[in-house]
C-alpha cells in the first residue's frame, strides 16, 4: 500500500471502533468477540504456537489517518489468556489542514492474562495534527510485553517533521493506580527536536516494557544487544515493577529491529516461552 502525505480535508472523516474479547477454552485462547464500525477490523486469528497464544493483526484499511478521523479499540483479555496483539505495516498519521485526528486503544487485563502489545512503528507526516492514546490496565497477576515507536517525517526520503504536532501517551495502569504515564509531545521545528537534553537529531523513538515479575533481567546482555545496532541510543531503568527500555535512532527500522531483538532475548525469562514472531514482521 503506497503512502501519500497529501490528503484532502473535504473528504469524510473516518469514525472507527474495534472491539475484541478473548476468552480461555481448552487450554486455548480463542477471539469470542469481535465488533467494529468503521474500517477498523481483524481478519482471522493465528495460532502458530504450541501455548494456544492467539495472533492477531490489526488492520486499518484506508492505510492512514488523517484529520478529523476517529480509530478506538478496546480489548479484553478475560482470565488466563493470552495474545499477542500486532499491525501488519506502520500506523501512519498523514498531513492536516489544522484538523486534530485521534487513535485511542485500550487493553484490560483479568487474572493471569498475558499481554504481548507489539504493534509497528507510528509515522507521524510533516504538518501533521495527532494524538494517539494507548492505556493497559494490570492487576499483579499479569505478565506482559508492550513497545511503542514514533518516527516523525519520512527521514529516509528526507521529508522531515518541520510543521505540525503530535502528542504520544503510553499509560499503564495497575490495581487502578499508574505506574507508568509516559507522554511525548512534539512540535515540527522545536529545539527539542535537535537539542542535546532533547532528541539529540534522532528522527524515530521508541519505549519498551515488560514485567520483570521474578526474572533477573541481565543489563549487561541488554546493552551487548544494543551494540549489534550503529546509530542507536539507549537506556533502561526499572521502575515500579516495570523494566523499560528507551531508544532513538535516525531510522524507526533499527529500533524495531532492536526492540525485536530484546523481545526474543526476554520472552523465555518472562514468559517461560521461546519466541514466535508473528509472520506478518517478515512479509
Amino acid at each position: 500500500m503506497v503512502a501519500t502525505a497529501l490528503t484532502s480535508q473535504n473528504q469524510a472523516s473516518w469514525k472507527a471502533t474495534l472491539d475484541l474479547s478473548f476468552t480461555q477454552k481448552n487450554n486455548k485462547t480463542i477471539l469470542t468477540s469481535k465488533k467494529h464500525t468503521g474500517p477498523l477490523m481483524v481478519q482471522k486469528p493465528f495460532y502458530p504456537e504450541p501455548n494456544g497464544c492467539c495472533h492477531i493483526y490489526l488492520i486499518h484499511p484506508p492505510g492512514g489517518i488523517v484529520g478529523g478521523d476517529s480509530l478506538n479499540l478496546s480489548a479484553q483479555l478475560n482470565k488466563n489468556t493470552h495474545a499477542l496483539i500486532t499491525t501488519p505495516a506502520a500506523t501512519k498519521f498523514y498531513r492536516s489542514t489544522g484538523i486534530q485526528a485521534n487513535q485511542n486503544q485500550v487493553i484490560n487485563l483479568e487474572e493471569n492474562a498475558i499481554l504481548e502489545w507489539l504493534p509497528q512503528e507510528t509515522v507521524y507526516f510533516n504538518d501533521t495534527n495527532a494524538v494517539s492514546t494507548t492505556r493497559i490496565n494490570l492487576n499483579k497477576s499479569n505478565r506482559f510485553f508492550a513497545w511503542e515507536i514514533q518516527c516523525l517525517g519520512l527521514p529516509a526520503q528526507k521529508e522531515y517533521f518541520v510543521a505540525g504536532k503530535c502528542r504520544q501517551k503510553l499509560e499503564i495502569w495497575r490495581d487502578n493506580k499508574p505506574v507508568l504515564l509516559e507522554t511525548n509531545r512534539l512540535i515540527g521545528g522545536d529545539e527539542l527536536l535537535d537539542a542535546s537534553w532533547g532528541l539529540q537529531g534522532y528522527k524515530s523513538v521508541g519505549t519498551f516494557v515488560t514485567s520483570n515479575g521474578n526474572a533477573t533481567i541481565d543489563t549487561e546482555t541488554i546493552n551487548k544487544v544494543a551494540l549489534q545496532f550503529k546509530g542507536l541510543s539507549n537506556s533502561h531503568t526499572l521502575l515500579n515493577g516495570l523494566f523499560i527500555i528507551r531508544a532513538m535512532s535516525a531510522y524507526a527500522e533499527k529500533i524495531k529491529e532492536f526492540f525485536a531483538a530484546l523481545w526474543e532475548l526476554l520472552r523465555p525469562q518472562i514468559l517461560q516461552l521461546e519466541s514466535s514472531a508473528p509472520r506478518i514482521w517478515h512479509t
